[in-house]
This record gives C-alpha cells, sequence and structure tokens, in this order.
C-alpha cells in the first residue's frame, strides 16, 4: 500500500525573507538580476551550448564516477537513461546540490534533489524531450564541524546527537576524509542508532542505506543514499572529482577570457543589486596585501603540506593585479591564474560564487533549485553571465517542508495549538497557566485548607510571644515549613493535571522538538534516517508525490500513524 501523506500550506514567510528574496518573489520571471519562477511555462528553453564531444566526455566522466563508488547502474534504470540522454544535443539539466551531511542530513537535501526531480520532469512532459536532474554533491567543502554529526528525536522525547568522532580536518575537503571503522567505530554507531530506531520495521534497511561503510567519505555516502532513494526519478549524483578535469579547464577560461574580467564582472553585480537597493549576500570585497580582509574565496587551491598529507584548500581572493594567494605575497593577473588551473587541473575548485558559473559551463543547465540564500548569491552573478557568454540561469525557490507524524498531531492537540503557532514560536513554545477556575477541586480544597491551617497557627504567635519573644518566631517559621510542604504537593498535583489535559512539559517538548528542534526549522536539523527506518522505501515516493516544481510557501506533510485509525 502506498504511503499516503495530507498536505496543508502556510505563509512563505514564516522563517522570514531576506530584501533579495522578497524583491525576487515580487518580480518573479521578470527580476533582473535572473528570473525567479516557479511554473514550467516561466521556463525557457535554452539554447545549445555544448557540443557532441562535450557531451560525450561529461556522460564518460560521470557514468565513470558510478562505477568507482561501486555503483552498478542496469540498463533501464533512470539513472542510466539520464546519463545515455545527456549524449544527445537539446537535452538539458535542473541542477541543485548541497554540501554532504552525516546520514544524509539534514532533510532539505532530500527536498532539493526530489525537487529537481519533479522539475526535470515537468519540464520533459512541456518540451517532449528528456531533461536530466544532477544533484552536485559539494564534496570539496571543508567544514567538517557542520556536518559530522546528525541529530535524532529518541523515544524519550529528546534530541540526541549521534556524532562521527575523530574526523576533523582544518582545511582538508570532504572528498578527502574516509571515515573507518577502527577511527570512527561504526559498529558502535551502527549499535546507536539501532538503538534509537529499533521500534521501527525498517531500521536495518535506514542503517544500511546512510551509515557511511569502511573506507568510504561522507560525499560518497551521501552519493549511495540518494541513489539508492531515487535512482528510478532518473537523479544523477555528481562528485566534483568525477569531472574535476572539465570542471577546471571551464574555471580556467572563466577566469581568463571574461571580458570584462571576472572580479569586475562579480562587482557589477554587486553594483545591479545596489541600484535596486538590494545588499550583496557575498561582498567580493577588495584583500589587501598579506591578509584577507572581508574578502570573499573566489578560487580554491589545493595544496599539500607533504607528499603524505591530504591536500588543504587555500583560498584565493579579489586584490592587487587580480587575485591574491592568502598566505603568500603578491597577485596574479586574471590570465596568470587561469593558465595556473588549467595547468594542474586537480588541484583548484571553485568557492560559492563561481560554483554556479563553472557548474553552468560544464553542464547544459536550463534551471537550478536552491533556496533564498543561494538566491542572494545567485542574484550577483548576472554581469559575469553576461561576461562569459552564459544565460541567467532560472531559479527556482526550493521547497520548504514540516513534517507532522501522528504522535506530533496528538500532541498538538492536548496543547491545544497548531503547526504555524509552532513554528512562529521558533522552538520557544509555551502553553499557558492553567487557568486557577480549572484547578482539580482537592487542589482548590488543598489551598484552601493551607490558608486555614497557617492562619490558625499564627493566631497563637503573641501568646507564645509572651512566654518567650523566640517562640513567637518559632511559630510564624513552623507556619512557613507548613505552607511550604503543602505547597509542593499541590505542584506536583498541578504537574499532573497540566500533563492529564494535555498542557504538559512532555507534549511541549514533543512539538518543540519535532517542528523546530534546537530553535531551527526542521528541515535544517533533522534528517531522513529517522523516517525511512518507520516507513521504509515508501517514503521517498510519497514525498515525491507531493514536491512541487516550485514553491513560494512553507508546505506541511501530515504523516500517517497508526493514531489516524
Amino acid at each position: 500500500m502506498t504511503l499516503q501523506l495530507r498536505a496543508e500550506h502556510l505563509p512563505g514567510d514564516l522563517f522570514g525573507l531576506s530584501a533579495v528574496a522578497r524583491a525576487g518573489l515580487a518580480a518573479g520571471a521578470d527580476f533582473g538580476p535572473l528570473p525567479v519562477v516557479t511554473k514550467a511555462s516561466q521556463v525557457p528553453q535554452p539554447k545549445e551550448r555544448l557540443g557532441a564531444e562535450e557531451r560525450g566526455v561529461l556522460s564518460d566522466l560521470l557514468s565513470a564516477g558510478y562505477a568507482e563508488a561501486g555503483i552498478t547502474l542496469s540498463s533501464g534504470s533512470g539513472t542510466a537513461q539520464s546519463l545515455a540522454a545527456l549524449r544527445e544535443e537539446g537535452v538539458f539539466a535542473v541542477v541543485t546540490g548541497q554540501q554532504p551531511g552525516f546520514l544524509a542530513s539534514p532533510l532539505y537535501s532530500l527536498y532539493k534533489a526530489l525537487q529537481a526531480c519533479r522539475a526535470a520532469k515537468d519540464l520533459s512532459e512541456r518540451w517532449e524531450r528528456p531533461v536530466v536532474p544532477i544533484f552536485w554533491n559539494h564534496a570539496d567543502d571543508h567544514d567538517v564541524a557542520e556536518v559530522h554529526h546528525a541529530w535524532q528525536l529518541n523515544r524519550n522525547l529528546d534530541l540526541q546527537k549521534v556524532h562521527l568522532g575523530g574526523l576533523s580536518s582544518g582545511r582538508v575537503p570532504l572528498g578527502s576524509l574516509p571515515v573507518t571503522e577502527e577511527a570512527q567505530r561504526l559498529g558502535a554507531l551502527r549499535a546507536q542508532l539501532h538503538d534509537i530506531v529499533e521500534e521501527h520495521e525498517h531500521a536495518n534497511l535506514a542503517i544500511d542505506t546512510f551509515l557511511p561503510r569502511d573506507g568510504e567519505t561522507l560525499p560518497r555516502a551521501l552519493t549511495r543514499a540518494f541513489h539508492s532513494l531515487m535512482e528510478d526519478y532518473g537523479l544523477v549524483v555528481c562528485e566534483p572529482n568525477w569531472i574535476r578535469g572539465l570542471l577546471s579547464s571551464e574555471m580556467g577560461r572563466l577566469v581568463s577570457a571574461g571580458s570584462p574580467p571576472l572580479t569586475e564582472a562579480l562587482r557589477a553585480g554587486e553594483a545591479e543589486l545596489a541600484a535596486l537597493s538590494l545588499p550583496a549576500a557575498i561582498p567580493i570585497g577588495d584583500a589587501p596585501e598579506g591578509d584577507a580582509g572581508d574578502a570573499a574565496a573566489l578560487v580554491y587551491r589545493h595544496v599539500r603540506a607533504a607528499e603524505n598529507m591530504q591536500p588543504e584548500r587555500i583560498a584565493l581572493r579579489a586584490g592587487g593585479a587580480g587575485f591574491r594567494h592568502d598566505g603568500m605575497p603578491g597577485s596574479r593577473t586574471h590570465a596568470e591564474l587561469g593558465s595556473q588551473i588549467v595547468s594542474a587541473p586537480d588541484e583548484w575548485s571553485a568557492g560559492a560564487l563561481v560554483r554556479p558559473l563553472v557548474q553552468d559551463a560544464v553542464f547544459p543547465t536550463c534551471a537550478y533549485v536552491g533556496g533564498y540564500g543561494e538566491l542572494g548569491y545567485h542574484a550577483q552573478l548576472g554581469p559575469a553571465r553576461d561576461a562569459c557568454g552564459q544565460p541567467r540561469t532560472p531559479f527556482l525557490p526550493r521547497v520548504s517542508i514540516s513534517l507532522v507524524d501522528g504522535d506530533t498531531r496528538y500532541a498538538l492537540g492536548r496543547v491545544e495549538s497548531t503547526v504555524e503557532e509552532i513554528l512562529r514560536a521558533k522552538g520557544q513554545f509555551q502553553v499557558p497557566d492553567v487557568d486557577p477556575d480549572d484547578e482539580p477541586a482537592v487542589v482548590r480544597n488543598l489551598r484552601q485548607l493551607t490558608d486555614q491551617i497557617t492562619a490558625q497557627i499564627l493566631e497563637h504567635k503573641s501568646d507564645l510571644a509572651e512566654l518567650e519573644p523566640a517562640l513567637g518566631i518559632t511559630l510564624k517559621k513552623t507556619a512557613g515549613h507548613v505552607e511550604t510542604s503543602i505547597g509542593k504537593v499541590i505542584g506536583k498535583a498541578m504537574r499532573v493535571h497540566k500533563n492529564n489535559t494535555g498542557k504538559g512539559v512532555r507534549q511541549v517538548r514533543r512539538v518543540n522538538s519535532m517542528l523546530y528542534p534546537r530553535d531551527v526549522p526542521q528541515e535544517r536539523l533533522l534528517g531522513p534516517f529517522q523516517f525511512i527506518a518507520r516507513f521504509g522505501s515508501e517514503f521517498t515516493p510519497a514525498l515525491m508525490g507531493e514536491i512541487p516544481f516550485a514553491s513560494t510557501e512553507h508546505m506541511v506533510l501530515h504523516l500517517p500513524s497508526s493514531l489516524d485509525e
């Protein structure tokens, strides 16, 4: 039986919107810096930019990458068909991507990949030719501290951090950091994860799908997991190392051959936004001699400090004659840097601002799926795209989703709240104190009895004080002790009453931890692991059935539960 979901829609600005996002959504496909589209009809069919040879090389390299990853593509699989289609002129791609997190966290990585699949399907039907979804698995990222753990909601409704111990890199790319059985104690992690989800039918499937295997990197584990979840939809996952030569060749051309030069074109993008009274998400800056300052990292060089060490990423930023290399004197012209990149293609990768330009030079991109943060810096790239002969790629706002299970719906009913109210409280939702008129009769009687007893005790204070002044003080303390002792009983009774009426700490903790855990939206902290453990292979198709082409709203997807029966 197919997993049935129920959807509701909340305002898209639920978590706030940047000025660029508001302007882009308001103008839509007419937004000057780049079209922000929500319908397939708003995406123009691009002109062919790649030749047959370039397409063949791209398809071959991606196929070889899958083989290197140990993934066998059957001839009839959706991914195999996508790779074959990329060889054909006039076939375009919907691109998205994200850095690889432990256990494929967070959830919005999965949502982006599924939305790329949905958009590719819709455009394919409209254009009557294949459109390929591509997920850029950002293995060049080096922020290990951000991705070496995953949060799980355990049976006690507490958020539990599952951590890959011993994985640290400094500036080493994630794609160069293998996870090993010995160093990261994968057996212990498997046992820990099993303990968290052992009550669910598909616990072993989830662990096998998401837990890195001995010798895998986090990017490779994500490639394997996403392939298993979305092969049927034709998703092509790309690790940068698979196509490093192509990427560097195009980046070298972009750096050296643009007119105006790349750094000037990027500054023109800032000026274009400034003319619309909009800020740049990633200001280019100007790195002074010997100091990076606030200048953005535009290009990275992967350098080995010693032969037996992993390469580290060293940034190059705008400055001097063109680019300054962190930690090195002088600067390089655009032509000099472009020549360096082409002559040593394995040593280079693009920074956040340059990456979309390089991707669109390598892939036959027709649209990009991204969050509003990504929209901010994609909007800076208009003049740079113009300078290198690229169209201003249409931007599809990624879908934002909160998943609500039966237990959470039950808790919402008990605390008499809604999903929107919990989300707007940003993890700080609290129920109001119980109305005194709603107190149980026994509590009211105890309060009255406490007042009576303490008053009767204190009636004897003066008489005792005449015998000995200190006795009056002792009696007053005794009355206070009686009041405090009965007050503790009343407090415990009220906590039980709140729980029994649905306004207790447990239910409040559930809705906050599920919907806005650790003060961030669910999709930014929780991952797909627990949901696959619970619902198995039906979870991804059920999501795919609800994912839109693009979205300007926040979706709430209600998952089924035995409590609904």
